[in-house]
């Protein structure tokens, strides 16, 4: 979910994170790219000579676009936001990774009276986003995933520990910061972290959060970009069954682990 109403999402290119599972590996790169798509391929030779492909068989996924200009877009849909309760969503990637970008963008659109929300995998400079956009933000997806800082190391390449202080830094302020947890199976959806994570949102006194259920069509993005799959990912969606045994078993054990104060 991207937020309430109708809303246009801006997806941000490039990401602090390496998540094997990330749906949007497009979007992980902080550069341009290809996406290649063999069946419109008809061999003519343009690519090879540098030239555009006609059939749409290489597409470049990354755009730049003044700030301006994405205000004048994003403004087009106005009508659809405002009958609707809607507004702008930005994701990514890491959308508060480009603090500076946005601090052009939001208030144009807060002068509008436009809703805005961000989607985050909670790694961004603390400081720098509160001096800046924070005041103006009505929402924050904020994706808890592993807890095991070692484990998280290794697997999405940072630390967690500027995630989990972010995290707590947020919900001192007066903003609706609402908990996500990707149901990746083993990775994240098993006992230990599922009951590590309720211990970290029951010590912060939030008893809810919202779940993301895992996609496998990751898959035919990374090989389009040129770039291997994960072995030891499903290569099929996770049965609902298992996604709300995972749910159930979190929502019990966050029920019954005490809070603080």
């Amino acid at each position: 979910m991207d937020g309430p109403g109708i809303r246009t999402t801006v997806f941000f290119k490039g990401c602090p994170l390496s998540c094997p599972w990330c749906h949007n590996p497009e979007s992980q790169a902080y550069f341009a790219e290809t996406l290649f798509f063999p069946d419109a391929c008809i061999r003519c030779g343009n690519c090879d000579q540098g030239k555009a492909c006609h059939t749409l068989a290489r597409r470049i996924i990354g755009k730049p676009y003044p700030p301006e200009q994405l205000v004048k877009i994003l403004l087009q849909d106005r009508s659809y936001y405002e009958t609707s309760g809607g507004g702008v969503t930005f994701s990514g990637g890491e959308a508060l990774g480009f603090t500076g970008y946005l601090s052009r963008v939001i208030p144009a659109l807060k002068d509008e009276k436009i809703h805005i929300a961000v989607q985050t995998c909670g790694y961004f400079d603390y400081n720098q986003l509160s001096s800046t956009i924070l005041p103006m933000i009505d929402l924050i997806y904020f994706d808890l995933k592993i807890m095991d800082d070692e484990i998280h190391t290794r697997l999405l390449g940072k630390s967690n520990r500027i995630i989990l202080e972010n995290f707590s830094r947020l919900l001192e302020q007066d903003i609706d910061v609402r908990p996500r947890i990707p149901l990746i199976p083993h990775l994240v959806a098993n006992s230990k972290n599922l009951d590590a994570l309720a211990v970290f949102l029951s010590k912060h006194r939030v008893k809810q959060c919202e779940f993301l259920y895992y996609n496998p069509g990751a898959r035919e993005k990374l090989i389009r970009l040129n770039r291997e799959p994960v072995d030891d990912l499903p290569e099929k969606p996770v049965p609902m069954a298992e996604n709300n045994a995972w749910i159930d078993y979190f929502k019990q054990k966050i029920k019954k682990t005490p809070g603080r104060g």
